[in-house]
This record gives structure tokens, C-alpha cells and sequence, in this order.
């Protein structure tokens, strides 16, 4: 009998997003201007159990409804005993508040050994589900990061399941495509991504829940060893607005303005992004300022601006030695107009000076990703990234290449910009499996301790991160679309990496850096970092390490594997992807297809084909070709989507394009308000105007 415990959590509902939920002087959301709901992944994470218990036939089955957070919190758990939980469970205390992922996958998993020992009588026989992120974070992290403490195997991006032989089997997004795999061994973590399963609220299940008594555990509970706080690995620098949407979200009358602004609008996008290219500045070490006073590479405006009034301070009072600044002289630079600082932070910032050496140590590394058609663009996206940040550090490029018989794949890499290339080759990491590859990518992280290490944002690189961040106890920050070396002087954190990306459905912007750690890790979303020119004649090192594993390390058994065929170029100039909205396939292949290649011959630019998730659910195309959060998200300098309605998770999938182009037949459609133009009407009528408009125009 195999039992089901259910994480769920209280959210802000992010459909309710305002101007007025933020602090006007700080950015912040104020959460309490939010009504709060379950994360619907949960939600459905909990209808994928009971559909679970439904499928086993087994009637005595348990699920438990597990959450964390602010007494409030019960009204998830409440939820989850409407529906189908049989017991719930408050983890609630102070001190667990303020915790990143680390600090909050631990105190549920020893939750959950709680659980095992005193509930389920110390059985083993039990699945762990979650969604696959929450929509508040977004970072997919902590299923993953309890399975890690726990040892126990991780099935991340589950879509279905299926009884066959008295088995689970389940379904499960990877990287341009699917997989059908069955667990090794119980327990396990299972993240859904995906389970539109229907489960309602009965009113049996209304009246019981409000008479059940909700179990309340404190942290003094559960003995965890990471609380809140203090036992985070990251801080938040800021959190902010991603400010007023720049698209124009400007109505089109007619499939031959579509055209012109095709025309027109692709080439002042190459003309933007070049442009934008060439403003980029590097940091420079402090070693290598020409002042010793030179603050000017703070992680925020503000920072920079505090440290630039100081420093002119002190050179007008012609003090050279930050730490002997007597306090007669304080007190002068305390009543400057110019300055607005407390006494507290003007110490903190003549401290803040004499911090100069590097808060970590070692090269910038890339995790590789590979198919059988080779790796994966966005590993060289990062290596770009990586070259970028390693040559403001002064140190190397190191990218690690997991797998069998991969070393054929390394030269690539040093090609791109690779200077060493760590190459761990055996016979059981063939197929990627959580398990064992975290353990090998650990593994060389422990002998050669670098300071950042990069994963790509795509279902692979989300379960893989936060399994070997937890393992070698490093602070891990999650889809980031901007990483750039700063100084937090006043946190002794110099040359750090702060990392910026979307939380809360991309309503807010969050700036993040690593503490208490020795390494930083992060992973970055395709299509955002820029890939550098090969340079066939580079020259690097291979060095190959030896991971010792046997049978006992792998944790899924592979039944089948379902790939888009052929090869999908999302860094193309532009990409036409389809939705529902597209009928049927034929429409979608026949419309789309024309379009893309018209405007690949009349601009003479690289086109690619692209879809939605629900497209790829009708069966329209293949699910290489998914754009969005669960699929691939993407950059172009031009995206047409038709017959798409804007789902948030497509639509942060597309977020870093410089151009969206909207075609739908609801007025209403939601992509119309995050888009730059758009035109109501439907594909069939649209597109063979559009390529006729097209045909007749020139660039």
C-alpha cells in the first residue's frame, strides 16, 4: 500500500497584481494587498495523487496535506481536506520565516521523516508530490532539494501516469520531448507540471474538513537543521518592478499593416540590438581601480551613488586612510547636505573600504547539455556568459560534460570559449538520471571548488541544480535572466555574482546573491545570455575524472522516449509559433509553414517554427518545438504567435524578445496586453494576407 504525501502552498494570487501592490519608495510587493490562494500546480499535484490512489485500486491508501508557512496557511490545508486529503499537517514557526529554498525544502523534509516515523508507522512505501514550482518563487527548487536531503529518487516535470503490472508508470517532460519512466525504489519525489485532473470540493468533504483538527508542528518538531533565515544561502538585494510594460500593445486593422511592421520593426531591432551590444562595460576588480576609494561597481544605483558623495568627502578633508577617520570628521560628512546617511551606515560604508580581495575563489563553470543532436544551445549561451564573467574575475572558463562516450562533444565547447573542459564518462550516465549525474557533477565540483557554476533553465537543468547545490551546500538562484559580478561593500561581498530574474509570474524583479557559501550557483534561461563566434582554432585542456558508480545509483528505468524529429534552431532571427487557437494540425502546419518561409525569403533571415503547450497537447506538432516556461524559453528579434492567448507561463518563456506580434480571434486574449502589436481576426484569414502583403513589399 503505497501512501501520498502532498506539498502545498499558500500563494498570492498574481492575477490580482496592481501598481498599488508595491511599495512606492521601496518596490517591494506588499503581499497583504494580495488575496492568497493555493498554488495551482499544488492543486493539482494533490488531484495527480488521488488519481494515483484511484488508479492503484487501493482504497486504504493515505494522502497528507503538508505546508509551511504563517498560520493563514491553513486555509491550503483546508483546501486539500475538501477534496481528498485525509490528513493535514501546519508546519508553522517565526523562525522558519524569511527562508530561501534551501531553508525551506530542509524543515520539510524532516517534516516528512516525521511523517514516515509516526504516521505512516515507519513505512517506506510512499510518494512525495509537489507542483513543479510555486508561482510566487518560480524556481522549481525545493521538490528537488527534499528529495536531496532525503535520498530518495526525484521524477521532475510529471504530466501523467499510468497502472501497468501492478506499476507506476509516469510520463515527464525532458528537453524536446517526453519520457516514460518507472521508479526504481520508495520513496520518491514526484514535481507535477502539468494535471488538469478534475477534483472538486464534495460537501461530505466541506463538513469534514471543517471538524478535523489541523496538526500543528513548530520547528522545535521536526529538528531541522537549516531554519530561515539563518539558514539561507542567498539574500535578497532588492526586489522591484519590472517596470511599465515598453510593448506598445498597439492595435493593427489589417494583414497588410502586419506586414509593414514586420518589414520595418525587423530592422530596427538588429539596429537596437547591436546598438545595445556595444554599450556593454565590464567590472573591474579592486585591484585593478585606480582608487582605492572607487565604489563605483555597488550592486545597486543608490550604493554607488552613497560611496561616489563619500569619497569626494573624504578627499576634500584630505583623509587617505578610510579606517582613521577620526570623529570630529564623521560628524562633518553626518551634517553634509549632500550626504543623507545615519551614523550606522556611514560606518558601515568606511568598513566597507577596506574590503578589496575577491569574496570567492576559483573558475566560472558550465554544466553541459546534450541530445543526440548535440549540445544544447543554451550551454553555449552560457559559456558566452561565462567567458564575460570569468574575464572581469581573471580566471578560466571551465565547462563539465557528463555522460558515455561524450568526448567528441568537448571540442565544441572549447570552441565556444571553453578553456577546460572536465569530462566525466561512464557507462551509467548514458541516459540522464537525477541520481547518479548529481552525484558525478558533485563529485568534480568537491575536487576542483569552483566559484560560479551555471546551469541552463531547462527541465534537466532545474532538477539537476538544486540537487547538487543542497549536496554541496551552496546557495542556488533560479531562471535568471541577467548575472553580472558586483560588490555588496558594506556585506563584504566583493566581485560576487548578483543575479537578477522574474518572480510572481514576472510581475516583479528580484536581484539575488549567494552567502554563507563557497560557491554560487545559478540557472539562466535560454535564449536571454549571448552566444560568442566560434573560434575553430581555439586551443583549451580536457581533463578527464573518474566517478565511481554501480546499479544501486540509478533510480529511473527508462520505458520510452518520445523526441521531436529532427532539429529546432530557437536562435533563429524570428520564430512563428501557433497555438489552440490554430484549429487543428493541418492549419498549424500549413499556415505557419507558409509564413515562416516568407518571411525567410523576403528578409532573407532564419525562421523557425514554434508552438504553445496547448498545441503541442492537440498533437499539432511535436514537443521540440514547445515555447514557454516548459518548454524553451526564447530570445528572438521577432516573435509572430498565432491563435495564442498568452498564458503567463508562455508568456515568460518570451519575455527577453524584442518584438511580440499577436494574431487571435478574442478580443480579449491576454497577449494582446503584453505584446507590441497585434490583430484580431483568425488564422486562415490573417496569414494568406500577411504573405501576400509581404511578397508585395520590400525591406
Amino acid at each position: 500500500m503505497s501512501d501520498y504525501i502532498v506539498l502545498v502552498k499558500q500563494v498570492p494570487d498574481v492575477s490580482q497584481i496592481t501598481d498599488n501592490a508595491f511599495d512606492p519608495n521601496t518596490g517591494n510587493l506588499i503581499r497583504t494587498r494580495l488575496p492568497s490562494v493555493i498554488n495551482e500546480l499544488d492543486a493539482q499535484a494533490l488531484a495527480f495523487a488521488h488519481y494515483m490512489k484511484t488508479l492503484s485500486g487501493d482504497t486504504q491508501a493515505r494522502i497528507i496535506a503538508l505546508t509551511m508557512g504563517p498560520p493563514m496557511a491553513a486555509e491550503v490545508l483546508r483546501y486539500s481536506l475538501c477534496r481528498c486529503a485525509d490528513t493535514a499537517i501546519l508546519l508553522t514557526d517565526k523562525t522558519l520565516g524569511g527562508a530561501d529554498t534551501l531553508a525551506t525544502a530542509n524543515p520539510l523534509a524532516w517534516a516528512i521523516r516525521k511523517i514516515a516515523s509516526e504516521i505512516l508507522n515507519g513505512s517506506g512505501d510512499y510518494y512525495i508530490l509537489a507542483g513543479m514550482q510555486s508561482v510566487d518563487g518560480d524556481t522549481a527548487q525545493v521538490p528537488a532539494q527534499v528529495a536531496e536531503e532525503l535520498n530518495v529518487p526525484c521524477v521532475a516535470y510529471v504530466t501523467g501516469v499510468d497502472w501497468q503490472d501492478k506499476q507506476f508508470q509516469f510520463t515527464r517532460i525532458i528537453s524536446g520531448g517526453s519520457q516514460i519512466v518507472r521508479l526504481r525504489s520508495k520513496p520518491a519525489v514526484l514535481t507535477v507540471a502539468k494535471y488538469e485532473y478534475p477534483l472538486f470540493a464534495s460537501f461530505e468533504g466541506t463538513r469534514r474538513s471543517a471538524r478535523m483538527e489541523l496538526i500543528q508542528w513548530g520547528a522545535d518538531a521536526i529538528r531541522a537543521k537549516a531554519i530561515g533565515v539563518a539558514g539561507s544561502k542567498t539574500r535578497v538585494i532588492r526586489v522591484f518592478p519590472p517596470g511599465k510594460t515598453t510593448r506598445q500593445c498597439q492595435e493593427l486593422t489589417s494583414a497588410a499593416q502586419l506586414a509593414e511592421v514586420i518589414l520595418k520593426k525587423f530592422k530596427e531591432a538588429g539596429e537596437k540590438t547591436q546598438t545595445a551590444s556595444e554599450k556593454k562595460d565590464g567590472y573591474l576588480l579592486p585591484s585593478r581601480r585606480a582608487s582605492r576609494f572607487d565604489r563605483s561597481y555597488e550592486g545597486t544605483v543608490k550604493e554607488a551613488a552613497d560611496y561616489k558623495i563619500l569619497s569626494e568627502l573624504l578627499d576634500e578633508m584630505k583623509i587617505t586612510d578610510p579606517a582613521q577617520v577620526p570623529e570630529e570628521a564623521q560628524q562633518t560628512i553626518l551634517k553634509d547636505k549632500r550626504a543623507d546617511f545615519t551614523k550606522k551606515a556611514l560606518e558601515d560604508m568606511l568598513e566597507g573600504f577596506s574590503h578589496t580581495k575577491p569574496s570567492y575563489c576559483g573558475d566560472v563553470w558550465v554544466v553541459a547539455e546534450y541530445d543526440e543532436s548535440g549540445i544544447h544551445s543554451a550551454v553555449f549561451e552560457l559559456i558566452g556568459k561565462g567567458r564575460e564573467l570569468a574575464d572581469s574575475l581573471n580566471v578560466q572558463v571551465g565547462v563539465v560534460l557528463v555522460g558515455s562516450q561524450v568526448r567528441p562533444l568537448a571540442d565544441s565547447l572549447i570552441a565556444a570559449g571553453a578553456d577546460t573542459v572536465y569530462l566525466i564518462e561512464h557507462p551509467l550516465l548514458e541516459s540522464f538520471d537525477p541520481f547518479p549525474w548529481r552525484k558525478a557533477v558533485a563529485d568534480v565540483f568537491e575536487k576542483y571548488k569552483p566559484q560560479i557554476v551555471l546551469f541552463a533553465a531547462t527541465p534537466q537543468g532545474r532538477v539537476l541544480a538544486p540537487m547538487v547545490s543542497y549536496r554541496v551546500g551552496c546557495g542556488l538562484t533560479a531562471d535568471c535572466t541577467g548575472l553580472e559580478i558586483r560588490d555588496s561593500s558594506r556585506k563584504n561581498q566583493i566581485a560576487a555574482l548578483f543575479q537578477t530574474r522574474p518572480a510572481l509570474g514576472g510581475n516583479v524583479m528580484a536581484t539575488i546573491c549567494t552567502k554563507d557559501s563557497t560557491c554560487q550557483m545559478a540557472t539562466a534561461r535560454p535564449g536571454v545570455m549571448k552566444r560568442l563566434p566560434d573560434n575553430a582554432g581555439r586551443r583549451g585542456q580536457i581533463i578527464p575524472h573518474t566517478v565511481t558508480l554501480d546499479a544501486s545509483d540509478l533510480t529511473l528505468e527508462i520505458l520510452s522516449v518520445e523526441k521531436g524529429h529532427g532539429q529546432v534552431k530557437f536562435d533563429s532571427d524570428c520564430i512563428v509559433s501557433g497555438g489552440k487557437g490554430m484549429q487543428n494540425k493541418d492549419a498549424y502546419l500549413r499556415l505557419l509553414k507558409t509564413l515562416a518561409e516568407t518571411i525567410g525569403n523576403q528578409l532573407n533571415i532564419t525562421v523557425e517554427q514554434g508552438a504553445s503547450r496547448a498545441a503541442v497537447e492537440q498533437g499539432f506538432t511535436d514537443r521540440i518545438h514547445q515555447v514557454g516556461q516548459t518548454g524553451t524559453a526564447v530570445g528572438p528579434k521577432l516573435y509572430i504567435a498565432v491563435g495564442i492567448s498568452g498564458a503567463i507561463q508562455h508568456m515568460i518563456g518570451i519575455a527577453n524578445t524584442e518584438t511580440i506580434i499577436a494574431i487571435n480571434t478574442d478580443p480579449h486574449a491576454p497577449i494582446f496586453k503584453q505584446c507590441d502589436y497585434y490583430l484580431i481576426g483568425s488564422a486562415e484569414n490573417v496569414i494568406p494576407q500577411v504573405v501576400e502583403a509581404l511578397k508585395a513589399g520590400t525591406l
